[in-house]
């Protein structure tokens, strides 16, 4: 792996929001972690401003366009032309730092800040767009994806998708793709066996009805009637004056289950708890771009039974490493809870399977080092 320099030994600087979600926060952590070198610029200050700084990172916070609202697609064609004078303006207070500190390579992880890499881009600089969510093809008959095509191509030297299944709708845009799936870094230094009498299963994150929490809750209850001692925790929130919340809880309520089926809340420490499970579950009823979870439990040797749908498709191995069932069918997440519950032996080598291939492809190395060398072999410019 490259250590201090990247694309021919330019400097790179990641434009922030300052206040980034879970999943893009995320990433930007692990490149904190793993790539000292790199300079952070936040737009406004935040939990990943502060966090930066705590973790001793090279961040600055020069204040810009951070973010926008869009409600639709037609709001967001209505707020360009402003959000294109707000990026300009951003990227001329960027260009006084980026002199001073050298920056050659700029990465950008969200909208507003790919345009202002955009701008920079016409002042020599080289412009890498992180893409990490999903492109609705029939927003506005297509003119949304039409758009955001233009601006790649006006504004991008490299896209750099979470997933093959993120990169296809980009493919139009005729700017030079690098896929990097997501990472974790490991933490354990084996898969670890279990030997309790009863499965234990658990599921992560928002609870929000698309995150199918209610499908894994159901598989469970309906295993369960079978006759198998599974239990399933549940992790995430809010859990306060959340309906979604009030019908999964009617919905355990109705089978007496409330001791088999139990709501966590948000934990810090999940990763540290993985391995008292058998199973993972992820039931994403709309598709999953790259899923940082479900790279976590791969890593940490958790063998997932998972939703076909997107990304999540191409990190699990189906039948080695996990299972992936037809999206939003309970029917099938249930009889492929069943399979794996009645083979023990069979769920003992996809354990093995998840934490070997977990290590290998989805580790902190690999994504560093395909970061840059995607900088290096598609940024000529930057040399």
């Amino acid at each position: 792996m490259q250590s201090n320099s990247i694309a021919g030994g330019h400097p790179a600087a990641m434009l922030c929001k300052g206040d980034d979600g879970y999943g893009v926060a995320s990433v930007l952590k692990l490149y904190a972690r793993n790539a000292p070198e790199l300079q952070f610029v936040c737009l406004q200050p935040g939990t990943m401003f502060d966090w930066l700084k705590h973790n001793g990172n090279r961040v600055h916070l020069v204040k810009g366009l951070s973010s926008f609202t869009a409600t639709s697609s037609a709001r967001t064609l209505m707020q360009l032309p402003a959000v294109m004078t707000k990026a300009y303006q951003s990227a001329t207070a960027l260009h006084k730092l980026f002199q001073q500190l050298g920056i050659r390579v700029v990465h950008a992880h969200w909208l507003p800040q790919h345009i202002i890499a955009g701008h920079l881009r016409k002042l020599g600089y080289a412009s890498v767009w992180h893409i990490h969510g999903n492109m609705s093809q029939r927003r506005l008959f297509g003119l949304g994806t039409k758009l955001n095509h233009r601006l790649a191509q006006w504004g991008a030297d490299l896209l750099i998708p979470v997933s093959d299944f993120i990169g296809s709708n980009w493919k139009g845009a005729g700017v030079p793709i690098g896929v990097i799936h997501n990472a974790a870094p490991k933490l354990f230094e084996g898969p670890n066996e279990r030997r309790d009498d009863h499965i234990r299963c658990v599921i992560a994150g928002r609870l929000t009805e698309d995150k199918g929490h209610h499908l894994a809750i159901q598989a469970v209850l309906n295993a369960r009637a079978a006759g198998h001692d599974v239990r399933l925790d549940v992790f995430g929130g809010p859990l306060d004056r959340n309906p979604y919340v009030d019908d999964l809880n009617r919905l355990v309520s109705r089978s007496n289950a409330a001791n088999y089926v139990r709501f966590m809340g948000f934990a810090d420490n999940l990763r540290e708890r993985h391995q008292l499970y058998d199973l993972g579950l992820q039931c994403r009823l709309s598709p999953e771009p790259c899923s940082m979870w479900v790279c976590e439990t791969l890593v940490d040797g958790l063998p997932l039974i998972a939703a076909d749908a997107g990304g999540t498709a191409e990190l699990i191995e189906d039948e080695v490493t996990g299972v992936l069932f037809s999206s939003g069918d309970v029917s099938d997440l249930t009889s492929k809870l069943l399979t794996l519950i009645e083979n023990r032996r069979r769920l003992h080598l996809m354990r093995s399977a998840a934490y070997e291939r977990g290590r290998h492809l989805f580790g902190v190395e690999r994504f560093i080092s395909e970061t840059y060398d995607a900088y290096a072999a598609s940024l000529p410019r930057s040399s």
